[in-house]
């Protein structure tokens, strides 16, 4: 490896030009204006120049600058020079057609996180220009404010050879208006000054407003690929109104003839400058993404994980809110029976697997929760866990929830229970009926007995599930219970959410000789739409779906119509 120097520009820029990346990261201009922070050396091969970036003490590397298919003999030296010296491979700044080659040649082989911070934001020159549209009303109104109060303002194009102690004057005048001199604004105007000092030998465009003849703006860019011209420093005095967006249509009308877009970098995670960048409407985002060499490893979870793991519930599943996630986690969750995947000391999937009771079945096992965080999604992560899980119950039955059967196929889960959800037509059940409803909910286990045995195949719950917990969670869920009641006595019971524009009865247990009136009182007792989710017997007038309920690794003979699993948890 060798320093990156600017005498270097025509050495590394046949290799730039293969790449052809989108990205203002791979502009040398950029190089060269931080490089006093990053202090990037490189190395040319026969087929690609690999770049290496020293900040702050932490070693990582830009993409490889060679065609796609020298993509994978580039990245396996960068690994292995970062193992001969002793140093944690990465790759930063790497933009989306990058990743999904890597993916494809290196498959399984790294980790990618996605760096909302560092994303570049692109725009169509010509709505900076001509500020059309309802998307640009407020800066039209700004633009129009500025040239109403200066009419006689001057755009010049401008040369460092001659301007240098002008732009360098009123740059450090109106940042420290702002604020007193940080590192950060201080590396930035070194960068400023380099660039200034050096634009003979580098393709940057400088240019400037000037009311009375005093400079107040200035901006100056150079030509990325793909029709783009990048922004890299727009400094203007803050006091005036208008004044960044008169500078940037002036500057793009008579320095960018030949470029079609502008990449005006990222936001850094800096909220205002986000919604500033935002409110201009990009035409779209070159995404950046981290890669790491995927080390990641399944553990059972601890105790400093469960908050990580509520957090992962809690953004994945769209059901869940505050309430209910703190409800499993009280009464349901255990860390003994919670698997994690971890990456860089960072959970990044979860599930749990837990003691299931079925008919017939009862040293049975169910999977839940299973998740993973958005930015690692499509990774092979939940596949992973699966596999490690599976390995260890490898000789027990094991249920999981079917919310999308086509995930849990390949690990040879079939279907294994299914409901009916039905719309129930009310005008099929107008008729009077001998059946009332109750909040007396004392015997729900009897009704659930009665009703199940009518299944040969059902999940086992005891007095103690329905005196005490299914209250809790119901209240939960904000779920209520109901029970069907006539002069024989308790014929069932339901547990049903109000939607809205429905109620959703989502546990609806019966005594079959009595569903016609059932259905008949509730259909009068709720004057909305009812949804009723129940057993594949069940005779109901209404439109109906099948849905797939749970799914199992193991197959059974018995007919789907006598099987009957409800909860999730």
């Amino acid at each position: 490896m060798k320093p990156l120097k600017l005498s270097d520009l025509n050495t590394v820029l046949p290799y730039l030009d293969k790449a052809n990346y989108e990205g203002y990261n791979s502009n040398f201009v950029t190089m060269m204006m931080w490089n006093h922070e990053y202090h990037i050396e490189y190395e040319i091969h026969d087929h690609f120049c690999i770049m290496l970036h020293n900040y702050k003490g932490h070693r990582f590397f830009a993409m490889p600058f060679a065609s796609c298919e020298y993509y994978k003999e580039a990245v396996e030296y960068m690994m292995n020079y970062a193992k001969e010296n002793k140093f944690p491979f990465m790759i930063d700044c790497a933009i989306p057609s990058f990743v999904e080659k890597i993916k494809k040649v290196c498959p399984g082989q790294f980790v990618y996180e996605h760096t909302r911070d560092l994303d570049d934001y692109v725009y169509d020159k010509e709505k900076l220009i001509t500020l059309s549209g309802k998307k640009m009303q407020k800066m039209r109104n700004n633009y129009h404010n500025f040239i109403s109060q200066y009419p006689n303002y001057e755009y010049r194009t401008l040369n460092a050879d001659d301007d240098m102690p002008m732009i360098f004057n009123n740059l450090l005048k109106w940042e420290s208006e702002e604020h007193e001199q940080s590192e950060s604004l201080t590396s930035e105007v070194y960068g400023i000054m380099y660039l200034l000092s050096t634009q003979d030998q580098l393709p940057i465009k400088i240019g400037g407003i000037f009311i009375n003849n005093e400079l107040k703006a200035f901006m100056i860019g150079s030509p990325l690929k793909h029709k783009t011209i990048q922004i890299h420093i727009e400094k203007a005095d803050k006091t005036i109104r208008g004044l960044y967006v008169t500078l940037r249509k002036e500057f793009l009308e008579h320095e960018c003839a030949n470029f079609k877009y502008v990449n005006r970098e990222e936001d850094m995670g800096i909220e205002n400058l986000r919604i500033s960048k935002e409110r201009m409407h990009p035409c779209h985002m070159v995404e950046k993404t981290r890669i790491f060499i995927n080390d990641a490893i399944v553990t059972q979870a601890t105790d400093e994980d469960t908050e990580t793991i509520k957090e992962i519930w809690m953004d994945r599943f769209e059901d869940e809110d505050e309430v209910s996630t703190e409800f499993y986690f009280k009464y349901r969750y255990k860390k003994e029976n919670t698997y994690v995947v971890r990456f860089k000391d960072k959970i990044i999937s979860a599930l749990q697997i837990v003691p299931f009771k079925v008919k017939d079945y009862e040293d049975s096992y169910f999977i839940l929760g299973v998740s993973t965080r958005r930015e690692y999604e499509g990774q092979g992560f939940m596949k992973l866990l699966m596999n490690h899980v599976l390995d260890i119950y490898k000789d027990k039955r094991i249920y999981l929830q079917a919310y999308h059967p086509e995930i849990y196929m390949p690990f040879g889960f079939k279907e294994s229970h299914r409901h009916i959800l039905y719309k129930l037509d009310k005008a099929k059940y107008c008729l009077p009926s001998n059946i009332f409803l109750s909040q007396d909910i004392s015997h729900l286990y009897d009704d659930y007995m009665r009703y199940t045995a009518n299944f040969n195949h059902y999940l086992m719950r005891d007095e103690d599930y329905f005196n005490n917990y299914l209250r809790i969670r119901c209240a939960a869920f904000n779920d209520s219970v109901l029970t069907f009641k006539n002069e024989y006595g308790q014929q069932g019971y339901m547990i049903y959410n109000d939607k809205g524009k429905f109620v959703y009865i989502s546990e609806f247990i019966y005594n079959k000789e009595y569903l016609d009136d059932i259905l008949k009182t509730i259909s009068v007792y709720f004057y909305k739409d009812i949804r009723i989710e129940t057993d594949c017997m069940a005779s109901i007038h209404g439109e109906k779906t099948d849905m797939i309920t749970m799914m199992c690794n193991q197959e059974d003979n018995t007919p789907l119509e006598k099987r009957y699993i409800n909860e999730i948890y």
